[in-house]
C-alpha cells in the first residue's frame, strides 16, 4: 500500500490543532463550544471497513488511491466543516443518534447519488463545502479535483490531485481561523476560489 496521500491528523496537528477526543469511529480535533455544545473544529474519521470499501466500490468505481486513503482515513469534517472529505458506511449501517460522537461521515454513495453528472463514469464527488454545497469532484482520468456549485458543472478551480487538493485547502483553510479555531472572515471565504482581502 502506498503512503496517505495527506493524513489529516499529521497535518492538523503541524498546524497546532490538538486532538482532545477520540471515540469507536473518529477523533475530535479543538472543541469549539461557541459553535454547538459539543461541536469540534476538526473530526477525523478513522478507516474504513474493507468490506464498505468493497460495497462503495461495486457502486462508484472509485480509484485504487482513493480507496486507499479511505481505508486509512474515512473522511473528515474540517474547520466546522466548511470542507468535509466524504466517506463510506458499512453496509447496514445506521446512524446512532444517541451518540454524537459515534458520528459517521457524510456518505459518498449519497452525496453521488444526489449530485449525477452526466459524465457520472468520469466524475465522482468525494467532497464538499458547507457555506453553499460547493462539491469537489474527482475527475476517476486524469485525478484531478474540481470545485463546482452544486447545480453547475461550472468548474471554480481545479487542483491535479487529491493530495495538492487537500494540502492547498487545509493550508487555506488554517488563515481564515484564530488559534482558537473562531473564524475570522465571512463564511463566503471558505469556499474555494475566493480571494482573501
Amino acid at each position: 500500500m502506498d503512503d496517505l496521500m495527506v493524513d489529516f491528523r499529521i497535518v492538523l496537528e503541524k498546524q497546532g490543532w490538538v486532538i482532545e477526543r477520540e471515540s469507536g469511529t473518529a477523533y475530535f480535533y479543538n472543541f469549539t463550544p461557541w459553535v454547538a455544545p459539543k461541536a469540534y473544529l476538526h473530526v477525523v474519521f478513522k478507516g474504513a471497513a474493507a468490506a464498505a470499501l468493497t460495497e462503495v466500490d461495486d457502486i462508484l468505481h472509485l480509484p485504487r488511491d482513493w480507496r486507499e486513503e479511505l481505508s486509512q482515513q474515512n473522511g473528515a469534517f474540517l474547520f466546522s466543516g466548511a470542507l468535509d472529505v466524504y466517506g463510506v458506511h458499512a453496509p447496514g449501517a445506521l446512524l446512532n443518534r444517541r451518540d454524537v460522537f459515534e458520528r459517521l461521515p457524510i456518505s459518498i454513495v449519497s452525496e453521488n447519488s444526489s449530485w449525477a453528472p452526466k459524465d457520472s463514469e468520469r466524475l465522482v464527488v468525494v467532497g464538499g463545502y458547507q457555506f453553499d454545497g460547493t462539491l469537489a469532484v474527482l475527475d476517476r482520468n486524469d485525478g484531478s479535483v474540481s470545485a463546482m456549485p452544486r447545480r453547475s458543472k461550472t468548474v471554480l478551480i481545479r487542483w491535479p490531485d487529491t493530495d495538492s487538493w487537500l494540502t492547498a485547502e487545509i493550508e487555506r483553510l488554517s488563515k481564515l481561523f484564530d488559534e482558537r479555531g473562531k473564524i475570522t472572515v465571512s463564511e463566503e471565504e471558505t469556499l474555494p476560489g475566493r480571494q482573501i482581502l
